[in-house]
């Protein structure tokens, strides 16, 4: 039996390749891009791609919207899309991940998922669609925030925190996949939620207790301006649709789930409560937040520095220093104008986030080039009292470590 994972860089369809991998199936991987959903036009192409496959696993999703990837695209036009394919192409079953409260939910993320649901199950494609709750494990985004929030010290709540969750371990959903694919039942569709529902309290004193941290007082939130601080923040789930999940709850009964299964998912408190987390994992929630702290203090500290050489600090004082590095006097201000909107180009820029790999490099580029030509032309000023050279060794440190926390957001 030949699958195919759709979606398989994500942190479900990754879980799910492997797991079925290693189980002995032969499966391949596939990113969302493996469906051209520009047009409505029938796809030959694809329908050839999948002849192949005796099942399909769609596990393609977003949590939030961007330029190239809406909801309406991804959630619901290109499973359309897939399952037409899959029809035409003879696939023997498809397994699509949806989400839990798709048929009553309110907000973009869960009508568009239904829309795909409701197809599907017209379709006349053997299927099993699987509605899970929140899904925790290693290398989860919600996860890492979850536990990022844990460490506070001030625990923040939605309300009064007690919004119903039911959150099932990675784990356990490539179980039940693995088990869609063994059954010989045409249509199967399941609520994918843990052993008990917790309260969104619960579950960040859980992941608190868990990192080994003392109890601390919760704290209510204003939710006003989520989408701002999720954007500040580079975090695609703190957003207002995600608010509005939260509280209409994310939670229903585990019996058909355990019927189905033979067994019933262990709920997040037991699983949790077995072994406390390591060192890197405790590390590692721990410095969460603090990446867009730092990149925040970064791009401020370019933005300030470029606002005080061009309009603070008295000019001839400035253009002194640029001629002791060798600036002619007809090129003095211009320069100085110059390399002051650089500084602040790049402030606002980091702050924002844009190409943020590339701007950091450009940035340790331009303070080694400043660091060296002061050295050179300038070296006394490694003696000033203030140390304004010196401190460009923990500015270029703290924006290499920015870089790397960058690459495992």
């Amino acid at each position: 039996m030949k699958i195919l994972i759709i979606g398989a860089t994500g942190f479900i369809g990754k879980y799910i390749y492997q797991g079925l991998k290693d189980t002995g199936y032969e499966v391949e991987a596939s990113t969302r891009n493996f469906i051209d959903f520009t047009t409505l036009q029938h796809d030959n192409q694809l329908v050839n791609k999948l002849q192949s496959f005796d099942m399909v696993v769609n596990a393609v999703g977003i949590i939030a919207e961007i330029k190239t990837a809406t909801f309406e695209q991804m959630h619901t036009f290109a499973p359309i899309v897939l399952f037409d394919a899959c029809k035409e192409a003879g696939v023997k079953k498809v397994i699509h991940i949806s989400a839990l409260g798709t048929q009553t939910g309110t907000t973009d993320y869960h009508t568009s998922k239904n829309r795909a649901d409701e197809y599907l199950r017209a379709s006349g494609l053997d299927y099993a669609i699987l509605h899970p709750s929140i899904v925790y494990g290693d290398d989860g985004k919600s996860t890492a925030l979850f536990q990022a929030l844990a460490t506070l010290p001030l625990t923040p709540i939605v309300g009064d925190g007690s919004q119903l969750l039911q959150p099932i371990r990675i784990e356990d959903l490539v179980a039940i996949v693995q088990k869609c694919i063994e059954s010989d039942e045409k249509t199967i569709e399941l609520n994918v939620v843990g052993a008990e529902p917790v309260t969104y309290k619960e579950l960040l004193k859980t992941f608190r207790t868990w990192l080994g941290l003392k109890p601390t007082k919760s704290v209510s939130t204003p939710t006003i301006g989520t989408n701002v601080l999720g954007k500040i923040l580079g975090e695609p789930t703190v957003n207002q649709d995600n608010i509005t999940m939260l509280n209409e709850g994310n939670s229903a009964s585990v019996k058909p789930l355990a019927d189905f299964l033979g067994y019933t998912p262990v709920g997040m408190k037991e699983n949790l409560g077995r072994k406390e987390a390591n060192n890197a994992q405790k590390l590692y929630a721990s410095l969460y937040l603090l990446r867009p702290l730092l990149r925040l203090v970064i791009g401020f500290v370019w933005i300030w520095s470029g606002v005080v050489s061009a309009f603070l600090y008295p000019q001839p004082l400035a253009l002194e220093l640029l001629h002791e590095i060798g600036v002619p006097i007809s090129l003095d201000v211009p320069l100085l104008y110059l390399a002051s909107f650089l500084d602040i180009s790049i402030g606002v820029l980091t702050i924002m986030g844009c190409c943020l790999q590339g701007l950091l490099r450009l940035q340790i580029v331009v303070i080694v080039v400043y660091t060296l030509l002061l050295t050179l032309l300038a070296p006394y000023h490694w003696l000033h009292p203030f140390g304004p050279i010196l401190k460009n060794l923990p500015l270029m440190v703290t924006i290499f470590i920015l870089m790397k926390m960058e690459r495992f957001r």
